[in-house]
């Protein structure tokens, strides 16, 4: 009996299944497509693990943006400055100052990010040195330059009792 019902059910499922190809079948042309290599050497330079995301979203906007394809583009220019600006509720803002060569590639840009999201590891260095301050304001500032090592830094005014300090920090939270 068994043999039987899994006969009838492998009968029933093998007459379920159809080809695919009825034979009228069309051949797909596709519209060709452009890849573009991002600005990668930068984006490893000046991307962390830790960065916020604001700042990632604008360091990812200026490393796709196409010099290239702008009418203003003239391959004689051996240079093309190009600002990218962002603001958000709550007076967090940023702003890029991208210097590109004739070929689209970022040679050096100048980045200001202002009551960003603080990394958790520089945060935690600020409150474990200072414990009883609050963050009142912060700066994030990156510099790069092509085929160089970029400067990254974090300025942090704290505050306590009336009493303020500015303090200079990098990633791994060590302050300067």
């Amino acid at each position: 009996m068994k043999k039987f019902v899994f006969g009838l059910l492998f009968l029933g499922l093998t007459s379920l299944v159809h080809s695919q190809n009825n034979g009228n079948s069309k051949n797909i042309i596709l519209e060709p497509v452009t890849i573009k290599p991002l600005n990668l050497s930068y984006l490893k330079e000046v991307q962390h693990k830790d960065t916020p995301e604001l700042v990632k979203n604008l360091e990812n906007e200026a490393a796709r943006y196409d010099i290239t394809e702008d009418p203003i583009f003239d391959r004689e220019f051996e240079a093309y400055e190009v600002i990218f600006r962002t603001k958000k509720e709550g007076g967090t803002s940023g702003l890029i100052t991208a210097t590109y060569d004739s070929n689209g590639k970022i040679i050096s840009s100048i980045e200001r990010y202002k009551n960003i999201l603080l990394p958790k590891i520089v945060r935690t260095a600020i409150l474990k040195k200072y414990p009883g301050w609050r963050i009142h304001k912060d700066v994030y500032l990156v510099t790069y330059r092509n085929n160089s090592k970029s400067k990254k830094v974090f300025k942090v005014q704290i505050r306590k009792d009336g009493k303020r300090k500015n303090l200079k920090l990098d990633y791994d939270g060590n302050i300067h």
